[in-house]
Parts: structure tokens; C-alpha cells; sequence
């Protein structure tokens, strides 16, 4: 175990000397050829309490919600924050927390899973807590149907200890109430996703005894992750970007901001393709693009699959002079909107050009 360890903080280190973007995921994928059991090994040697998080949506912001509130409580942890949500991710996380021994200073961590890693990620991390935050539609090509993968996560949790708990929303429950107990948390409409991750915040925090407030304190000073909402200055006028990578993802935002009164601010769509995306785009005939017929403003359409969005709002009903396709994403970005919807990879290359970035 040690050898995998050191090897991988040797390549952690050499990312961060010769890369602006710091620690990725190749030392927890280099250190887990040289060792496949490495995370297994680490979590018990360490006796780590772990709280999985998946789902379709809301990964990052339910996970980074729940971190603030261990803040709060006063707990440390470890959480695959800045990794993937591969088990290459969260091997990197552990070997960059721990000595050359393996000895971590906290006894939790807070992993955000990707949907078809769940099974291996229960497995090796043996979880106190797995959350369950939705399921939809979402990049086909590498995912398959919804019910392959809820097949794949109600495998998963027969592999939890005996004490493990589920969490999940009110839809998903009869997925799940058949195998194991589990706890619930209500589902908001679509306009208010965001309340939803709060929600399932709340129902680990009653699991977990913590003190009776927490989340509301940290929702006041809760500052999004980059894509997730967050206010930028873009050519000297405010921007906001949201995430936008499959329908549930993209409907919830669409409704929040007609809800808002936003809908006809200047927007800013950019689609990718790329592996990181999903290559299947077809996705995007599952969006409902309700008022379309509101609009006074331009719609701006970049990325990889430009034609394939601006095809789209034509046939949702869009007045085709209101389309304006800029397959160059800088030049894309001189029309100054508002807002920024954009895929997976094409929110990273924004972070290039926003913050000087390197991205392959």
C-alpha cells in the first residue's frame, strides 16, 4: 500500500510544479493499477466514516452544502472536492490527505460518486450515509437507460454495512424500500431544484444528531461552486453561469428563471460533445422550452454542437432571428449575456478564458 501511495503523492507533486490547474485525478489512477484495493485499504485502516453522494443532479452543491455544515459542527473531513467523482478521484483525495503510511487526520469524508460508480465506490468506502439525490435521462451513450442504472444502485446498496443508511427523494423510495430502511426528504418543483439539496442536507443532519439550524446558517453565506449559479463580472457586467447537462438539469433551470422573471435576459447556450459531455446529444429534444415566444432578446448558441441547438429552439419555436450561432466561444462571449448555460466540458473552457486556465 505504501508504494502506491508514494508514488501517487510523487505525481501529485510533479502536477502541481508543471500545472496551473494543481492535483487531478492520474495519481489516484496511477496508484490504483499499482494497488485496485488501495481505497478499501486506506478507509479501514483510517476506520473512515464516508457519506456517498449521487445522482443525476446536485452532486456538488448537496455535497458542498453538507461540508459547510460540518464546518459549522466543527467536524474535519476529507472530500473529493477539486478530483472526479471516479474512483480515480477519490484515490487522489485520500493519498493527498494521508502520510506515506497511509494515516489520515480525520475519520470522515464526504465523496461525491459518479452514477455508474456507485457499486465499486460502496464497495471500497464501506459508507456510513449513501445519498440518492435523483435520477433522469443523462448522457446515453455512457450511461444507458435510467433503469440500467437504478438496476446498478440497487445492487449497490446490498453490498453496505449492516448499519449503513439511505437517503433519498420521495420518488425514488419504492426503489429502494424493498431492500433496506431508508429516509426520505420531499421533492420541490422543478423552479426550486436548489431547495432539494437543502433538504437532503437536512435529513443527513437529523441522521447525524447534529445541532437543530445549521443549514439555514450555511445557505445564507453559501457561496456556488463554478456553473452552479455563481456571479461573475464578464466584460464589465454581471454573469450568471449554470450547468446545464442533461434535461432534469436544464428544465430545472429553464423554470427558475422564467420564475424569476429572467427568461428574457440575454443567454448565452453552448453545447459540447465531447467525451466528458456525452456524445450523444439527442438530450436536447427532451428540454422543454416553454416561452419561448416571450422572447425580445437574442439567444447566443456556441460549442461543439451549435447547429444541433440552434435546430432545436427553431423547431421549440424560437423566431429564427433571434438565433445568433458563434461557434467561437470567445467571440460568443463579446455579445455580454446575462446568462451562461453551458455543458460539462464547455463550462471548463470557460473557466479558461475567464480565469487564464489550462484545459485539455
Amino acid at each position: 500500500m505504501s508504494s502506491a501511495i508514494i508514488i501517487g503523492k510523487i505525481i501529485s507533486c510533479l502536477l502541481r510544479l508543471f500545472s496551473s490547474r494543481g492535483g487531478t485525478a492520474l495519481p489516484g489512477l496511477i496508484a490504483l493499477k499499482l494497488n485496485p484495493n488501495l481505497i478499501r485499504q486506506l478507509a479501514e485502516q483510517n476506520q473512515l466514516k464516508s457519506i456517498i453522494i449521487t445522482g443525476t443532479n446536485g452532486k456538488t452543491t448537496t455535497s458542498r452544502l453538507l461540508g459547510e455544515v460540518f464546518k459549522l459542527q466543527g467536524i474535519n473531513f476529507i472530500h473529493n472536492r477539486s478530483g472526479s467523482n471516479l474512483l480515480r478521484g477519490i484515490a487522489s483525495t485520500l493519498i493527498n490527505q494521508s502520510d506515506g503510511k497511509g494515516k489520515i487526520k480525520t475519520t470522515w469524508g464526504i465523496w461525491e460518486v459518479d452514477e455508474a460508480a456507485v457499486k465499486t465506490a460502496v464497495k471500497q468506502l464501506q459508507p456510513e450515509i449513501i445519498l440518492f439525490t435523483n435520477l433522469s435521462r443523462d448522457q446515453l451513450d455512457r450511461y444507458g437507460e435510467v433503469d440500467s442504472i437504478l438496476k446498478d444502485w440497487q445492487e449497490a446498496v446490498t453490498f453496505l454495512p449492516e448499519k449503513a443508511m439511505i437517503v433519498t427523494n420521495q420518488r425514488l423510495t419504492s426503489a429502494f424500500s424493498k431492500i433496506r430502511p431508508l429516509f426520505t426528504f420531499p421533492q420541490h418543483p422543478l423552479a426550486k431544484y436548489y431547495l432539494n439539496h437543502q433538504e437532503a442536507v437536512k435529513t443527513i443532519c437529523r441522521i447525524l444528531n447534529f445541532k437543530p439550524g445549521l443549514i439555514e446558517r450555511v445557505v445564507a453565506g453559501f457561496r456556488p461552486a463554478f456553473g452552479r449559479g455563481e456571479e461573475l463580472v464578464l466584460n464589465q457586467k454581471p454573469v450568471k453561469i449554470f450547468l446545464v447537462k442533461n434535461p432534469a438539469g436544464f428544465n430545472a433551470v429553464w423554470e427558475m428563471l422564467h420564475e424569476q422573471g429572467k427568461l428574457n435576459k440575454r443567454l448565452l447556450i453552448i453545447l459540447n460533445d465531447l467525451i466528458a459531455d456525452g456524445t450523444d446529444v439527442s438530450w436536447i429534444w427532451d428540454i422543454d422550452f416553454n416561452y419561448l415566444n416571450l422572447r425580445k432578446l437574442p439567444i447566443i448558441i456556441s460549442g461543439t454542437r451549435t447547429c444541433d441547438m440552434a435546430l432545436r429552439l427553431k423547431y421549440a419555436g424560437l423566431n429564427p432571428d433571434l438565433l445568433k450561432i458563434e461557434f467561437d466561444l470567445k467571440k460568443a462571449l463579446t455579445y455580454s449575456p446575462d446568462y451562461i448555460l453551458p455543458t460539462y466540458t464547455a463550462m471548463l473552457k470557460l473557466r479558461q478564458i475567464i480565469f487564464q486556465e489550462k484545459f485539455d
